[in-house]
Protein backbone atom coordinates (compact mmCIF):
# COMPACT_ATOMS: atom_id res chain seq x y z
CA UNK A 1 0.00 0.00 0.00
CA UNK A 2 1.03 3.52 -0.66
CA UNK A 3 0.46 7.39 -1.28
CA UNK A 4 1.61 8.67 -4.46
CA UNK A 5 -0.08 12.30 -3.89
CA UNK A 6 -1.72 14.49 -1.66
CA UNK A 7 -3.16 17.90 -2.12
CA UNK A 8 -3.86 20.00 0.69
CA UNK A 9 -6.40 23.36 0.65
CA UNK A 10 -6.86 25.64 3.52
CA UNK A 11 -6.17 22.21 5.64
CA UNK A 12 -4.61 22.97 8.91
CA UNK A 13 -1.62 26.11 8.61
CA UNK A 14 -1.36 24.32 4.59
CA UNK A 15 -3.03 26.95 2.73
CA UNK A 16 -2.19 24.68 -1.13
CA UNK A 17 0.32 22.84 -0.94
CA UNK A 18 0.88 19.37 -3.22
CA UNK A 19 3.33 16.57 -2.36
CA UNK A 20 4.65 13.67 -3.83
CA UNK A 21 6.05 10.42 -2.05
CA UNK A 22 8.54 7.76 -2.68
CA UNK A 23 6.95 4.42 -2.54
CA UNK A 24 10.01 3.36 -0.06
CA UNK A 25 11.05 6.53 2.46
CA UNK A 26 10.32 9.48 2.46
CA UNK A 27 11.56 12.07 4.85
CA UNK A 28 9.47 15.19 5.48
CA UNK A 29 11.73 18.26 7.76
CA UNK A 30 11.67 21.40 8.87
CA UNK A 31 10.82 23.25 12.26
CA UNK A 32 8.27 23.09 14.64
CA UNK A 33 4.69 24.94 13.14
CA UNK A 34 5.72 24.55 9.27
CA UNK A 35 3.08 21.83 8.83
CA UNK A 36 5.06 18.91 8.88
CA UNK A 37 2.19 16.44 11.17
CA UNK A 38 -0.82 17.55 9.28
CA UNK A 39 0.86 15.99 6.49
CA UNK A 40 0.50 12.66 8.16
CA UNK A 41 -2.49 13.60 9.75
CA UNK A 42 -4.39 14.22 6.48
CA UNK A 43 -3.43 11.02 5.17
CA UNK A 44 -4.66 9.03 7.91
CA UNK A 45 -7.68 11.00 7.65
CA UNK A 46 -8.18 9.91 4.14
CA UNK A 47 -7.72 6.66 5.27
CA UNK A 48 -9.96 6.56 8.29
CA UNK A 49 -12.05 9.61 7.76
CA UNK A 50 -10.94 11.34 10.96
CA UNK A 51 -7.70 13.08 12.67
CA UNK A 52 -5.65 11.03 15.10
CA UNK A 53 -4.81 14.69 16.43
CA UNK A 54 -8.62 16.17 17.12
CA UNK A 55 -11.70 15.06 17.64
CA UNK A 56 -12.92 18.79 16.29
CA UNK A 57 -13.07 18.93 12.76
CA UNK A 58 -13.32 22.97 13.03
CA UNK A 59 -9.50 22.89 14.11
CA UNK A 60 -8.90 21.21 10.69
CA UNK A 61 -9.95 24.31 8.59
CA UNK A 62 -7.19 26.71 8.05
CA UNK A 63 -7.54 30.48 9.79
CA UNK A 64 -9.35 32.63 8.15
CA UNK A 65 -10.54 29.88 5.72
CA UNK A 66 -14.36 28.81 5.53
CA UNK A 67 -13.34 25.00 4.86
CA UNK A 68 -10.81 22.58 4.24
CA UNK A 69 -9.98 19.72 1.09
CA UNK A 70 -7.65 16.95 1.00
CA UNK A 71 -7.40 15.04 -1.51
CA UNK A 72 -5.07 11.66 -1.59
CA UNK A 73 -3.92 9.53 -4.56
CA UNK A 74 -3.57 5.57 -3.22
CA UNK A 75 -2.22 1.97 -4.77
CA UNK A 76 -1.65 -1.24 -3.56
CA UNK A 77 0.25 -3.79 -4.51
CA UNK A 78 -2.05 -5.23 -7.33
CA UNK A 79 -1.75 -1.99 -8.84
CA UNK A 80 -5.19 -1.09 -7.87
CA UNK A 81 -5.30 3.13 -7.89
CA UNK A 82 -8.05 4.70 -5.44
CA UNK A 83 -8.61 8.54 -4.95
CA UNK A 84 -10.14 9.41 -1.94
CA UNK A 85 -11.14 13.26 -1.23
CA UNK A 86 -12.81 14.91 1.88
CA UNK A 87 -13.54 18.27 2.35
CA UNK A 88 -15.34 20.21 5.32
CA UNK A 89 -16.82 23.49 5.38
CA UNK A 90 -16.89 25.84 8.87
CA UNK A 91 -20.43 24.98 9.60
CA UNK A 92 -19.79 21.14 9.10
CA UNK A 93 -20.90 20.10 6.37
CA UNK A 94 -18.20 17.08 5.48
CA UNK A 95 -18.05 15.23 2.05
CA UNK A 96 -16.49 11.80 1.30
CA UNK A 97 -15.54 10.50 -2.02
CA UNK A 98 -13.80 7.23 -3.41
CA UNK A 99 -13.12 7.67 -6.88
CA UNK A 100 -15.52 10.55 -7.26
CA UNK A 101 -18.45 8.59 -5.82
CA UNK A 102 -19.66 9.98 -2.67
CA UNK A 103 -20.02 7.64 0.52
CA UNK A 104 -22.10 8.39 3.30
CA UNK A 105 -20.98 6.10 6.63
CA UNK A 106 -16.76 6.73 7.72
CA UNK A 107 -16.39 2.79 7.67
CA UNK A 108 -16.59 2.53 3.76
CA UNK A 109 -13.18 3.97 4.73
CA UNK A 110 -11.78 1.09 6.66
CA UNK A 111 -9.61 -1.58 5.13
CA UNK A 112 -9.36 0.22 2.09
CA UNK A 113 -5.82 2.16 2.21
CA UNK A 114 -4.41 1.13 6.01
CA UNK A 115 -2.56 3.11 7.39
CA UNK A 116 -0.14 2.91 11.29
CA UNK A 117 0.52 5.84 13.13
CA UNK A 118 3.33 6.76 15.46
CA UNK A 119 3.16 9.67 17.02
CA UNK A 120 3.58 11.80 20.14
CA UNK A 121 0.49 12.56 20.05
CA UNK A 122 -1.15 9.43 20.64
CA UNK A 123 1.14 9.02 23.55
CA UNK A 124 -2.67 8.91 25.73
CA UNK A 125 -2.55 4.91 24.44
CA UNK A 126 0.02 4.70 27.29
CA UNK A 127 -0.46 7.58 29.41
CA UNK A 128 -3.83 8.48 29.48
CA UNK A 129 -7.25 7.02 30.57
CA UNK A 130 -8.77 3.58 29.69
CA UNK A 131 -10.88 5.37 26.80
CA UNK A 132 -7.61 5.65 25.11
CA UNK A 133 -6.66 2.08 24.65
CA UNK A 134 -10.09 0.89 24.05
CA UNK A 135 -10.52 2.87 20.96
CA UNK A 136 -6.74 2.00 19.84
CA UNK A 137 -7.23 -1.58 20.03
CA UNK A 138 -11.49 -1.10 18.83
CA UNK A 139 -9.92 0.94 15.98
CA UNK A 140 -7.49 -1.89 15.11
CA UNK A 141 -10.11 -4.87 15.05
CA UNK A 142 -12.71 -2.71 13.03
CA UNK A 143 -9.92 -2.21 10.43
CA UNK A 144 -9.60 -6.41 10.25
CA UNK A 145 -12.97 -7.45 10.62
CA UNK A 146 -15.94 -5.64 9.12
CA UNK A 147 -18.17 -8.09 11.48
CA UNK A 148 -15.86 -6.89 14.68
CA UNK A 149 -16.68 -3.37 13.35
CA UNK A 150 -20.37 -4.07 12.59
CA UNK A 151 -20.84 -5.73 16.20
CA UNK A 152 -18.98 -2.65 17.96
CA UNK A 153 -21.39 -0.18 16.01
CA UNK A 154 -24.43 -2.76 17.10
CA UNK A 155 -23.80 -2.55 21.02
CA UNK A 156 -22.72 1.23 20.72
CA UNK A 157 -26.59 1.52 19.66
CA UNK A 158 -27.77 -0.55 22.28
CA UNK A 159 -25.49 1.35 25.14
CA UNK A 160 -26.76 4.71 23.89
CA UNK A 161 -30.55 3.65 23.77
CA UNK A 162 -29.82 2.04 27.84
CA UNK A 163 -28.20 5.07 28.86
CA UNK A 164 -31.24 7.17 27.36
CA UNK A 165 -33.56 5.57 29.38
CA UNK A 166 -31.20 6.13 32.75
CA UNK A 167 -31.19 9.76 32.02
CA UNK A 168 -34.95 10.04 31.23
CA UNK A 169 -37.09 11.78 33.47
CA UNK A 170 -39.74 8.87 33.39
CA UNK A 171 -41.02 7.26 36.84
CA UNK A 172 -38.03 4.49 38.64
CA UNK A 173 -41.16 1.66 37.97
CA UNK A 174 -41.29 2.93 34.09
CA UNK A 175 -37.39 2.87 34.12
CA UNK A 176 -37.76 -0.51 35.42
CA UNK A 177 -40.39 -1.64 32.49
CA UNK A 178 -37.57 -0.33 30.29
CA UNK A 179 -34.96 -1.87 31.19
CA UNK A 180 -36.43 -5.20 31.84
CA UNK A 181 -37.01 -5.00 27.87
CA UNK A 182 -33.24 -3.37 26.50
CA UNK A 183 -31.07 -5.11 29.01
CA UNK A 184 -31.57 -8.36 26.80
CA UNK A 185 -30.27 -7.30 23.47
CA UNK A 186 -27.63 -4.95 25.90
CA UNK A 187 -25.93 -8.20 27.10
CA UNK A 188 -26.25 -10.36 24.03
CA UNK A 189 -24.29 -7.90 22.21
CA UNK A 190 -21.78 -6.81 24.65
CA UNK A 191 -21.29 -10.65 24.82
CA UNK A 192 -21.20 -10.73 21.05
CA UNK A 193 -18.33 -7.75 21.25
CA UNK A 194 -16.81 -9.08 24.15
CA UNK A 195 -16.03 -12.42 22.94
CA UNK A 196 -14.67 -10.85 19.34
CA UNK A 197 -12.75 -8.68 20.91
CA UNK A 198 -11.19 -11.79 23.40
CA UNK A 199 -10.17 -13.23 20.08
CA UNK A 200 -8.26 -10.42 18.19
CA UNK A 201 -7.09 -9.24 21.76
CA UNK A 202 -4.92 -12.81 22.20
CA UNK A 203 -3.94 -12.96 18.97
CA UNK A 204 -2.46 -9.55 19.09
CA UNK A 205 -0.81 -10.00 22.31
CA UNK A 206 0.90 -13.12 20.91
CA UNK A 207 2.55 -10.93 18.14
CA UNK A 208 3.55 -8.12 20.83
CA UNK A 209 5.14 -10.57 22.79
CA UNK A 210 7.11 -12.11 19.97
CA UNK A 211 7.77 -8.57 18.56
CA UNK A 212 9.31 -7.53 21.72
CA UNK A 213 11.75 -10.61 22.05
CA UNK A 214 12.55 -9.53 18.25
CA UNK A 215 13.77 -6.12 18.97
CA UNK A 216 15.02 -6.92 22.74
CA UNK A 217 15.42 -10.33 24.38
CA UNK A 218 16.24 -8.37 27.58
CA UNK A 219 13.12 -6.27 27.93
CA UNK A 220 9.89 -7.41 29.89
CA UNK A 221 7.21 -6.03 28.62
CA UNK A 222 3.52 -7.62 28.57
CA UNK A 223 -0.02 -6.78 27.64
CA UNK A 224 -2.81 -7.87 29.67
CA UNK A 225 -6.75 -8.51 29.15
CA UNK A 226 -8.93 -9.89 31.20
CA UNK A 227 -12.57 -11.20 30.13
CA UNK A 228 -14.26 -11.67 33.35
CA UNK A 229 -17.66 -12.41 31.89
CA UNK A 230 -18.00 -15.79 29.17
CA UNK A 231 -21.69 -16.53 29.41
CA UNK A 232 -25.00 -14.86 28.33
CA UNK A 233 -26.51 -15.32 32.07
CA UNK A 234 -23.63 -14.29 33.66
CA UNK A 235 -23.44 -11.22 31.97
CA UNK A 236 -27.30 -10.47 32.94
CA UNK A 237 -26.97 -11.43 36.64
CA UNK A 238 -23.92 -8.84 36.80
CA UNK A 239 -26.49 -6.47 34.75
CA UNK A 240 -29.21 -6.76 36.74
CA UNK A 241 -26.80 -6.39 40.14
CA UNK A 242 -25.60 -3.43 38.66
CA UNK A 243 -29.21 -2.04 37.95
CA UNK A 244 -29.46 0.17 40.96
CA UNK A 245 -25.88 1.71 40.65
CA UNK A 246 -27.00 2.85 36.99
CA UNK A 247 -29.91 4.37 37.93
CA UNK A 248 -28.23 6.13 40.28
CA UNK A 249 -25.66 7.32 38.10
CA UNK A 250 -27.96 7.83 35.73
CA UNK A 251 -25.22 5.83 33.26
CA UNK A 252 -24.36 1.93 32.44
CA UNK A 253 -21.56 0.95 34.47
CA UNK A 254 -20.43 -2.09 33.19
CA UNK A 255 -19.87 -3.89 29.93
CA UNK A 256 -17.39 -3.85 26.79
CA UNK A 257 -17.68 0.19 27.25
CA UNK A 258 -16.01 0.02 30.25
CA UNK A 259 -12.90 -2.72 29.74
CA UNK A 260 -9.16 -1.46 30.18
CA UNK A 261 -5.59 -3.35 28.93
CA UNK A 262 -3.25 -2.88 30.69
CA UNK A 263 0.39 -2.43 29.72
CA UNK A 264 3.37 -3.86 31.90
CA UNK A 265 7.07 -2.67 32.01
CA UNK A 266 8.86 -5.18 34.38
CA UNK A 267 6.08 -6.16 35.91
CA UNK A 268 4.74 -2.48 36.68
CA UNK A 269 2.22 -0.47 35.16
CA UNK A 270 3.78 1.87 32.74
CA UNK A 271 1.27 4.36 32.83
CA UNK A 272 2.25 4.79 36.46
CA UNK A 273 6.02 4.41 36.76
CA UNK A 274 7.34 4.58 32.85
CA UNK A 275 10.07 7.43 32.14
CA UNK A 276 9.56 9.55 28.81
CA UNK A 277 11.83 7.02 27.29
CA UNK A 278 10.13 3.81 28.33
CA UNK A 279 6.31 5.02 27.02
CA UNK A 280 7.88 6.25 23.75
CA UNK A 281 9.80 2.86 23.21
CA UNK A 282 6.57 0.75 24.50
CA UNK A 283 4.31 2.94 21.77
CA UNK A 284 6.80 2.16 19.40
CA UNK A 285 6.84 -1.43 19.89
CA UNK A 286 2.84 -1.13 20.08
CA UNK A 287 2.94 0.26 16.84
CA UNK A 288 5.24 -2.19 15.12
CA UNK A 289 3.01 -4.93 16.22
CA UNK A 290 0.05 -2.84 14.54
CA UNK A 291 1.67 -3.23 11.56
CA UNK A 292 2.37 -6.64 11.77
CA UNK A 293 -0.46 -7.74 13.00
CA UNK A 294 -2.69 -5.07 9.99
CA UNK A 295 -0.77 -6.74 7.47
CA UNK A 296 -1.26 -10.07 8.35
CA UNK A 297 -5.25 -9.72 9.08
CA UNK A 298 -5.97 -7.94 5.99
CA UNK A 299 -3.27 -8.90 3.29
CA UNK A 300 -2.75 -5.67 2.85
CA UNK A 301 1.09 -3.50 3.98
CA UNK A 302 -0.03 -0.47 5.69
CA UNK A 303 1.84 3.04 5.36
CA UNK A 304 3.71 3.62 8.32
CA UNK A 305 3.93 7.37 9.14
CA UNK A 306 6.20 8.27 12.17
CA UNK A 307 5.85 11.59 13.36
CA UNK A 308 9.07 13.26 15.58
CA UNK A 309 10.37 9.64 16.18
CA UNK A 310 13.95 10.96 17.67
CA UNK A 311 12.07 13.04 20.07
CA UNK A 312 12.28 11.68 23.93
CA UNK A 313 14.96 9.18 22.54
CA UNK A 314 18.21 8.95 22.61
CA UNK A 315 20.99 8.32 19.74
CA UNK A 316 21.14 4.77 20.21
CA UNK A 317 17.53 3.65 20.93
CA UNK A 318 16.64 5.37 18.16
CA UNK A 319 18.81 4.03 15.44
CA UNK A 320 18.00 0.49 17.43
CA UNK A 321 14.20 1.22 16.57
CA UNK A 322 15.07 2.31 12.95
CA UNK A 323 16.88 -0.43 12.14
CA UNK A 324 14.14 -2.74 13.83
CA UNK A 325 11.45 -1.10 11.69
CA UNK A 326 13.42 -1.44 8.25
CA UNK A 327 14.03 -5.53 9.26
CA UNK A 328 10.10 -5.86 9.72
CA UNK A 329 9.48 -4.14 6.41
CA UNK A 330 12.58 -6.13 4.66
CA UNK A 331 11.24 -9.45 5.99
CA UNK A 332 7.35 -8.58 4.51
CA UNK A 333 7.11 -10.04 1.00
CA UNK A 334 4.64 -6.50 -0.17
CA UNK A 335 6.56 -3.43 -0.74
CA UNK A 336 5.74 -1.10 2.16
CA UNK A 337 6.10 2.95 2.42
CA UNK A 338 7.16 5.10 5.19
CA UNK A 339 6.70 8.69 5.58
CA UNK A 340 8.75 9.84 8.35
CA UNK A 341 8.87 13.77 9.44
CA UNK A 342 11.64 15.66 11.66
CA UNK A 343 13.01 18.82 12.78
CA UNK A 344 16.57 17.91 12.67
CA UNK A 345 17.60 16.80 8.77
CA UNK A 346 21.45 17.58 9.72
CA UNK A 347 21.04 15.30 12.34
CA UNK A 348 19.88 12.07 11.03
CA UNK A 349 22.28 12.70 8.39
CA UNK A 350 25.43 12.99 10.33
CA UNK A 351 24.33 10.55 12.83
CA UNK A 352 24.09 7.56 10.07
CA UNK A 353 20.04 6.93 10.62
CA UNK A 354 19.25 5.93 7.39
CA UNK A 355 21.77 4.17 4.23
CA UNK A 356 22.14 5.70 1.73
CA UNK A 357 20.84 9.36 2.68
CA UNK A 358 21.54 11.21 -0.41
CA UNK A 359 19.03 8.65 -2.12
CA UNK A 360 15.77 9.09 0.46
CA UNK A 361 13.10 11.15 -0.98
CA UNK A 362 13.04 14.90 1.04
CA UNK A 363 10.76 17.52 1.51
CA UNK A 364 11.57 20.49 3.40
CA UNK A 365 8.83 22.72 5.05
CA UNK A 366 8.69 26.31 5.66
CA UNK A 367 6.71 28.23 8.45
CA UNK A 368 3.76 28.72 6.17
CA UNK A 369 3.37 24.98 5.99
CA UNK A 370 4.63 24.72 1.84
CA UNK A 371 6.90 22.73 0.67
Amino acid sequence: MEINNLEMISFRNHRKTNIDFDPGLTIIWGENGSGKTSILEAIHSLSYGKSFRTNNKKDLIKKGSDFFFIKGSFKNTENFNNTVSLSQDIKGNKKIQIDNKVIKKRKDLFGLNNVVVFSPEEEGITKGTSLFRRNYFDKIFSICSYDYLNSLLLYNKTIKQRNSILKNNNSLFEKEKELEIWDKPFCVNGLNLWQKREIFMNSFIDLFLKTVADFDKNLLLNVKYDLKIKTNKDFLKKTKENRHVDLVKKYTSFGPHKDDVVFLWNNQKIKNHGSQGEHKIFLALLKITEYIFLSNETKKTPIFLIDDMFANLDKERSKKLLRFIEKIKNDNKEKSQTIITTTNIINIKENGFFMEFDNIKKHHLVKNGTA
